[in-house]
């Protein structure tokens, strides 16, 4: 195939690795598959228009980003992953997309497993037509997200930030009372974190991965947390990988959902990039709505 090769410089990943000799080897590791490959790099600021660019681009064959999950969902709204395969190179803090398809971590030994991958059409989701393909977040989590954003700016490590953020957020423990107009009926809940995610999640310890991409369904899940200590309980579930049956989170599982509230503009952060919208919210399922290179399960004709 005529592949191009977008490499975000600013992803986690060139914080331990060196840039030019990463994204070489990652070159040849497509090139030795026997693809054509154009390779780029860019900053924050010109990648939403290089992928743009490239989605448009007819004599490509597929787009392989390199980059974070937050990466990957500016190259999905730029139109990559429809009529062109989008292809994911694990260059961020936690990759949780490439975890989902099954790529290592490693970005040059996914990106040899990428050279024999084949196209496959798998599950979008959206909020009020904004496309995300991991997952959604209400409550504490973009607020703690928006302020780690925030003290990064200011020149503080990420891994530092985020544990001073999830700190102030605990102390402040924020609520947030919406209703959800679920097929079985409206249910209000007041609580600090909801989430809901593009396909169910298995039941693992941190970080996750989801069980499959094309069920066609959306997953939420809500903290049934009045106080800091059941919070501080579920968060040990989660680490410990037990947090399914765990009676401080509660499960609903729904192709549609109508979020709504007494506020008219909501904070959401979709697949960790935070962003404030109009309310009221409507998620939706998009079945096979994105298209990307799935690696060739082993031993697989």
């Amino acid at each position: 195939m005529r592949l191009a090769l977008l490499i975000n410089r600013s992803a986690g990943t060139f914080r331990r690795l060196p840039l030019d000799a990463t994204v070489d080897s990652i070159v040849a590791a497509l090139a030795a598959a026997g693809h054509e490959v154009s390779s780029e790099i860019v900053g924050r600021r010109e990648l939403a228009r290089a992928l743009s660019a490239m989605a448009h681009d007819n004599s490509l064959d597929a787009v392989v980003v390199g980059g974070g999950d937050g990466t990957i969902l500016t190259a999905i709204v730029a139109g990559l992953g429809r009529d062109k395969p989008l292809g994911i190179l694990p260059l961020g803090t936690l990759n949780l997309f490439a975890r989902d398809l099954g790529l290592p971590q490693d970005p040059v030994e996914a990106a040899r497993i990428l050279g024999g991958a084949i196209p496959r059409d798998i599950d979008l989701a959206e909020v009020n037509g904004l496309p995300f393909a991991i997952w959604a977040s209400m409550g504490m989590h973009p607020w703690v997200v928006r302020r780690r954003d925030h003290m990064q700016r200011g020149g503080m490590g990420k891994g530092r930030a985020m544990a001073l953020a999830a700190l102030r957020a605990f102390r402040r423990f924020p609520l947030i009372d919406v209703t959800l107009n679920l097929p079985e009926g409206n249910i209000t809940v007041s609580t600090p974190m909801l989430f809901i995610t593009n396909n169910p999640w298995r039941e693992e310890p941190l970080p996750l991965s989801r069980e499959t991409l094309d069920t066609g369904q959306l997953v939420i899940h809500v903290a049934a947390c009045s106080g800091r200590l059941s919070l501080l309980w579920l968060f040990f579930e989660a680490l410990l990988g037990h947090w399914r049956a765990s009676p401080r989170i509660r499960t609903y599982t729904t192709g549609e959902v109508r979020v709504t509230s007494r506020k008219r503009r909501m904070m959401v952060s979709l697949d960790g990039e935070v962003t404030v919208m109009g309310a009221p919210l409507v998620f939706r399922a998009r079945p096979k709505a994105l298209r990307v290179l799935m690696p060739v399960p082993e031993g697989a004709a």
